[in-house]
């Protein structure tokens, strides 16, 4: 199996923990209390992401919320649920509107105009919610709880309905009041939700002791939620999603922040007064890229997002005569090394591995389509069907925000486009198919493909101009972390962070012109760990610690 690496000197790194589904993954404790719906007392529904979709397969919006036997857990008076969190919540002033943690549920926004086939309007008010009180109270150890504050927390399975087109880790703004939504239709609704998928929302900020006392709790891997009374129905428990692994603004210029241009300068321009950069996608020239490394390798088994703004000022599918088909428009992930190889082809559909992208495919005479694509390592594009692209028009000369989020617990690439904060689409989520073998990607680009090498029956090209601003990247932390090295009767040992689906190898050298292995290959744990070189040298060495990506 081939196998993409990264080696990782003695060089000290923050620990921030292991990069896993921003989801609650165990459930600790549950009892149903009093008044409990005795359909839904499946704690384990409150696990993973929150319901995209409903029991008939129908996406769930703020009118329509989950309400699956498998999506919801009911809670009555009296009664919790406790959950352990498989990325800790982080209290961070910088996470938006400072929340920290958000909790969904089944409450839905009333249909006032008897419209359900797609046109409803609400006042503002709610249906099935919560009519009690909850208390939410948050652990680091799963021992010692602390309650969030009640005065500034809100009832869980209230505000803010569910919307499964949104981004679950990205919280509403609280200062929102059914008011702000009175009159509105779905539009509206996502408008105000700015692209988030809804939820309660709640700040680490708030713990309090049993005195009320204010604590201060960096990180909770524990969430209890006790309904005082009513009754709740809770489907998920999420992290708000950490800040970006980088972010570029395009204040200053990129080259200065490590982005770099392989192929055709003249296609990529940074605009220094308007703080973005200027591209051309043209398919008549070689493959080029303005990409920056990410200094890890993703595969299927990591979460990670991309969002940038993107404005399309002119877009020509066809725009060479000898090759009148459509052409992709893209940005994404991609392995480096690959994409610059000259066997690289991205229009053949055989010779393009390991791509994550965002791609649009302009209208020739079939329709536009938007096509979020994931290519494996052996070339292999992921296949659905007609789920995968949702066949619409980019609109040009509009700033469009795209997000795109890969889940590793489900396997899936959810892809979001706002326009003035509205939801563009929706575009068709991207499930990982069952044959699907894997892919690694370590760098983030800005590609204009060449259109060689396609079939000439069906060859196709691509001509566009626009501009990419406001790029942010999130990937999980490097796979070494923490590394220090001591030694021991002159035996050293290297001590560091770990991360599950990595393989790890200690190295030795007294030259640093050749390195040996003092270590069989070994498949790492997520947190401490320790490699030891159990032959001490004759002379004095130097290590560091290789990790591979099988």
């Amino acid at each position: 199996m081939r196998k993409i690496s990264s080696l990782v000197l003695a060089l000290a790194g923050a620990w921030v923990g292991a990069a896993q589904a921003q989801y609650a993954d165990a459930v600790v404790a549950y009892a149903p209390g009093s008044g409990f719906n005795p359909a839904f007392t499946n704690a384990a529904a409150a696990l993973g992401e929150p319901s995209r979709v409903n029991p008939f397969g129908e996406a769930t919006d703020p009118f329509n919320p989950p309400y699956g036997t498998n999506q919801i857990v009911s809670v009555g008076a009296g009664g919790s649920l406790t959950v352990h969190l498989a990325t800790p919540a982080t209290s961070d002033p910088l996470h938006p509107f400072g929340l920290d943690l958000l909790v969904f549920g089944h409450a839905g926004f009333t249909i006032t105009n008897n419209d359900y086939s797609g046109g409803g309007l609400t006042d503002g008010s709610l249906f099935d919610h919560n009519l009690g009180g909850t208390r939410v109270s948050v652990s680091a150890d799963g021992l010692t709880y602390y309650a969030l504050n009640p005065a500034v927390a809100p009832t869980v399975d209230g505000w803010f309905p569910t919307d499964g087109a949104g981004q679950f880790t990205l919280p509403v703004d609280p200062a929102l009041t059914g008011g702000d939504f009175a009159g509105q239709g779905l539009a509206g609704i996502r408008a105000r939700y700015a692209g988030s998928g809804g939820g309660a929302g709640f700040a680490l900020a708030w713990a309090q002791d049993s005195q009320g006392h204010s604590v201060a709790l960096p990180r909770a891997s524990f969430v209890r939620v006790e309904v005082l009374s009513g009754k709740a129905e809770i489907d998920a428990v999420a992290v708000v999603a950490a800040r970006p692994t980088f972010a570029e603004s395009f204040a200053q210029d990129p080259r200065a922040d490590g982005w770099r241009v392989f192929g055709d300068t003249n296609l990529f321009q940074w605009e220094a007064t308007n703080h973005d950069l200027r591209v051309t996608w043209d398919s008549a020239q070689p493959n080029s890229y303005f990409y920056h490394p990410l200094g890890t390798v993703l595969t299927r088994q990591d979460d990670f997002a991309l969002d940038f703004d993107l404005r399309l000022d002119d877009v020509i599918g066809g725009a060479y005569s000898n090759k009148p088909s459509t052409f992709s428009l893209t940005l994404g992930f991609q392995d480096f090394a690959e994409a610059t190889s000259p066997e690289f082809l991205r229009g053949t559909g055989t010779n393009s591995p390991d791509l994550v992208e965002f791609g649009y495919f302009p209208d020739t005479g079939f329709g536009a389509t938007v096509w979020p694509g994931v290519w494996s390592t052996n070339s292999a594009l992921n296949y659905n069907g007609s789920t995968d692209y949702t066949t619409i028009a980019l609109p040009t000369g509009i700033m469009m925000h795209v997000s795109l989020s890969y889940a590793a617990s489900n396997q899936t690439l959810v892809t979001t486009i706002t326009t003035n904060g509205i939801v563009f689409g929706p575009i068709g989520a991207v499930k990982l198919s069952t044959n699907f073998t894997e892919f690694h990607v370590d760098t983030v680009a800005i590609p204009s493909y060449s259109d060689a090498g396609q079939d000439p029956q069906y060859a196709g090209s691509l001509l566009a101009h626009g501009v990419v601003a406001n790029l942010a990247v999130l990937v999980p932390p490097p796979p070494v972390r923490d590394l220090g090295l001591s030694v021991t009767n002159g035996l050293a040992q290297a001590r560091f962070n770990a991360r599950t689906n990595w393989v790890y190898t200690l190295q030795r050298t007294t030259d640093w012109r050749t390195w040996s292995d003092v270590t069989a290959p070994e498949a790492g744990p997520t947190g401490p760990w320790t490699l030891a070189d159990t032959n001490a040298p004759s002379a004095r060495a130097f290590y560091r610690v290789r990790a591979t990506r099988p």
